[in-house]
């Protein structure tokens, strides 16, 4: 593919849907007669670049698997992973991502110093800060609406090779939320999840270091490479029958209000169609200090927050989905009154008073960049493109639409191709 290829697809002007690595994201990228626009990662290894001071340059196609062994054989890590690795970059930035050590760094977008944007006429532009602020924030978390991230520069941090963990069960979930409040008062803890599978809930807690006088007793255990592990818990979910769907959605509220949305959680779970197949994932995310305020992540303006996935299979009759849809709305309404966001990657029933709730003014910010930045092509058919557009104010924005281009240097080459079903697997939000 020539490296101009992505600036020449977005600036067509044809309907093109955007996506990462198309992990578990409820039909969000399944679409008719609109182009794909997805990443093939195996071209981006050749592309990273190190520009000093702990940063380094890369590929939004590329995958965190693939650029964790890159700063790992170079004494570096990134300091926020998913627990599945194979999703691109870019993908997870669209997104916010998070993961076990979002308890110390908060989100992946934390840690973004900018970010090569192309828009809907095919332009691209560096984004940061300083440099074209409002893009930034609107494009890292924002769901691929402010346009196509190309690259990415990231701030890592010093590599550690162990970690030690401590599994801790819960008998009831009033021990697991005093728990989780409790660590997430806390300042000195690296890793952090809790589980709440079919039987007793369970968490782990841990630190970035193989010291063996903290790992003494018979619930801890030192892991080499924990991101690569893959089995430091036992609560994964497997893969669903058949005749089963995956429909998964996650929940993020400020710290000290986990019990209220836990409990409701708890109560959907002892009835059908979640009495079964289903799971509960906890973690924490604490954000830097100075983290900016990106428009559409879960994390709102609590310096703390919880963020709870509810991950089931149920049966692909649709009375059963729209069912378990219903229920997913309910508990969103919930979140909401408590002062949370949803994680946009999941199932998400998004409608404009909702939107509108959540969002405010940033709703009509949006519709506004993406009349200035001729994005009107670009993943039109997401509910919250569809609430934007619903308030979309008379006057266009005061933005720079013609700011000169940056030279074009393609991250992982995309791939276009008609879109189809989306490949099942863990919510991309954790």
């Amino acid at each position: 593919m020539p490296a101009a290829f992505p600036s020449a697809l977005l600036g067509s002007g044809r309907q093109v849907t955007l996506r990462g690595a198309g992990h578990s994201c409820d039909g969000q990228t399944v679409t008719e007669n609109e182009l794909l626009v997805t990443f093939a990662p195996e071209t981006a290894d050749r592309q990273v670049r190190e520009l000093g001071d702990g940063l380094v340059e890369v590929p939004a196609g590329m995958s965190w698997h693939g650029l964790e062994r890159y700063l790992n054989r170079h004494g570096r890590a990134f300091p926020v992973l998913p627990d599945y690795l194979h999703l691109s970059v870019g993908g997870t930035l669209s997104v916010g991502g998070a993961g076990v050590d979002s308890v110390r760094y908060g989100m992946q977008v934390d840690h973004v110093e900018r970010i090569q944007l192309i828009d809907g006429t095919g332009t691209s532009r560096w984004c940061s800060r300083t440099e074209h602020p409002e893009l930034f924030r609107f494009a890292l978390g924002g769901l691929g609406t402010a346009g196509l991230i190309e690259r990415a520069v990231l701030r890592t941090r010093a590599y550690h090779r162990y970690t030690h963990v401590h599994r801790k069960p819960h008998a009831t979930l009033t021990e697991l939320v005093e728990h989780t409040e409790h660590v997430a008062q806390r300042d000195d803890v690296d890793l952090y999840c809790a589980y709440l599978p079919q039987g007793m809930p369970f968490s782990i807690t841990g630190w970035n270091d193989g010291n063996l006088e903290r790992c003494a007793d018979a619930n801890c255990r030192i892991v080499s490479d924990l991101p690569f592990s893959g089995k430091y818990d036992t609560a994964r979910t497997a893969a669903p029958p058949p005749d089963h769907v995956r429909l998964w959605t996650d929940y993020v509220i400020p710290a000290g209000r986990l019990a209220p949305m836990l409990a409701a959680v708890a109560a959907q779970r002892r009835q059908a169609p979640l009495n079964r197949l289903t799971m509960s994932y906890i973690l924490i995310l604490r954000r830097p200090p100075d983290a900016p305020r990106f428009a559409f992540t879960p994390v709102g303006d609590a310096p703390v927050s919880i963020g709870l996935g509810l991950y089931t299979s149920v049966h692909r009759d649709p009375a059963v989905t729209a069912t378990t849809r219903r229920v997913f709305r309910d508990l969103l309404e919930l979140c909401c009154d408590l002062g949370g966001r949803p994680y946009l990657y999941g199932v998400n029933d998004l409608d404009d008073s909702l939107a509108e709730r959540l969002y405010g003014t940033d709703l009509n910010r949006l519709a506004q960049i993406r009349s200035s930045y001729r994005l009107e092509h670009v993943n039109s058919h997401l509910p919250l493109v569809t609430a934007a557009r619903h308030h979309r104010p008379d006057s266009p924005t005061e933005g720079d639409p013609a700011t000169p281009a940056f030279p074009v240097d393609a991250a992982a080459t995309p791939v276009a191709r008609a879109a189809g079903a989306d490949r099942t697997g863990r919510s991309a939000a954790w």
